[in-house]
């Protein structure tokens, strides 16, 4: 949920719409309970007017059809809602449009049973149809698809059953096609711009919290989250992931030669110079912690990884910032660099320390260098 710029902070108007399309996703699946005991009650309040009309038998696989119907669509979203990497399962959005769709057939299968039921079970029938959308309208109308797939799979049906219909229940069905549709996306708007602010602020608050607060890129909550999703990601599409930890030389003789103000404002240079050579959507530039840096880049070949990290020695040693403590007389970096291609039996904190011992060999070859490895077999204990 990170956005390519200087830092992961939302600002005014300028947000990441991936991000606020991930919460929008997850307020779907937010647990409602309420929402479900309508469902059940509604359900079996028309469950029971199908056994007095129709017959017992009719009304039992249609509340079973509905229970199923709602039940996957909210399995699914349950699932995705915890993991750990929901920007793939966005990226897969089509099936939680057909699970939506299905829920809303749930109640859309009640339109085949109206031709053959009595004048008060009809109007009961379309009045528990309209409950059944009112009910979904506040948690699935922030997402759209979702909601009209909903919507659809409610009204089409409906739509398809009109020519068995008598005149009366015919006079019932269009109005409440287009007096209650019309209520319906009227309040859909509202409330889906409500719900938006809403996001926007939960969204801005969380990507402040994973912004360090001196340099404005990621902060280390940020490169464990990131470096998560991308290890499973690259461990599912078989890809190369590379990681590189940064460290500035000798920073401490900066801080005790220049003071502290000094030392902050060379961290916000280095962070700004090293994020400038990142930037790829799979690229990820976050402080560690202290004068400490880690870069994670996804799909990127020890070759590759090896010319982006001359690219930030480089781009650190333009910065020219004075460093009379160093043997090089300004400020550098050192790099240790390590490639994987992850398998589920490797462990990413093993990996990690992997890149750590390229970083010390690095420091004890010089400095102002990197060092790199391909690591195989960081299997788990």
């Amino acid at each position: 949920m990170t956005k390519k710029t200087r830092g992961n902070v939302i600002k005014a108007q300028e947000f990441d719409p991936h991000a606020l399309a991930c919460e929008e996703l997850r307020h779907v699946y937010r647990g409602k309970n309420s929402s479900k005991l309508i469902v059940l009650f509604s359900g079996f309040v028309a469950a029971g007017m199908l056994a007095w009309d129709i017959g017992i038998v009719y009304a039992c696989a249609w509340y079973a059809w509905l229970l199923v119907a709602h039940a996957w669509h909210w399995w699914l979203g349950r699932l995705d809602f915890h993991s750990a990497n929901l920007s793939a399962e966005l990226a897969r959005i089509n099936r939680h449009v057909m699970a939506a769709a299905f829920a809303g057939l749930g109640w859309g299968a009640l339109s085949i049973a109206l031709p053959f039921l009595s004048r008060p079970s009809k109007a009961a029938i379309l009045i528990i149809m309209i409950i059944g959308v009112i009910v979904a309208l506040p948690r699935l109308v922030v997402f759209l698809p979702i909601f009209f797939a909903f919507a659809a799979g409610v009204y089409v049906p409906l739509l398809l059953a009109t020519p068995f219909l008598d005149f009366e229940t015919l006079h019932m069905v269009v109005v409440m096609l287009l007096l209650v549709g019309a209520t319906l996306w009227a309040s859909a708007r509202d409330i889906r711009k409500i719900l938006i602010e809403v996001l926007l602020k939960q969204v801005a608050s969380e990507q402040a919290s994973w912004e360090d607060k001196l340099t404005g890129i990621g902060n280390r909550r940020s490169f464990d989250v990131n470096f998560a999703n991308h290890w499973a990601q690259a461990t599912r599409s078989k890809v190369p992931l590379s990681l590189m930890m940064v460290d500035v030389d000798f920073f401490k003789k900066f801080n005790d030669n220049y003071g502290h103000q000094a030392g902050d404002e060379c961290l916000r240079q280095v962070a700004l110079a090293l994020d400038s050579c990142a930037r790829r959507a799979g690229d990820s530039v976050t402080r560690y912690g202290g004068e400490e840096f880690a870069v994670v880049l996804f799909h990127t070949s020890l070759n590759e990884a090896q010319h982006v990290s001359e690219n930030m020695l480089n781009a650190i040693r333009r910065l020219t910032i004075p460093h009379a403590q160093s043997q090089h007389e300004i400020v550098t970096i050192s790099m240790g660099i390590a490639t994987i291609l992850p398998t589920l039996h490797d462990d990413m904190q093993h990996f990690v320390e992997e890149a750590d011992k390229c970083l010390y060999r690095a420091k004890e070859n010089g400095r102002n260098r990197a060092e790199w490895q391909i690591v195989k077999n960081v299997k788990k204990e």
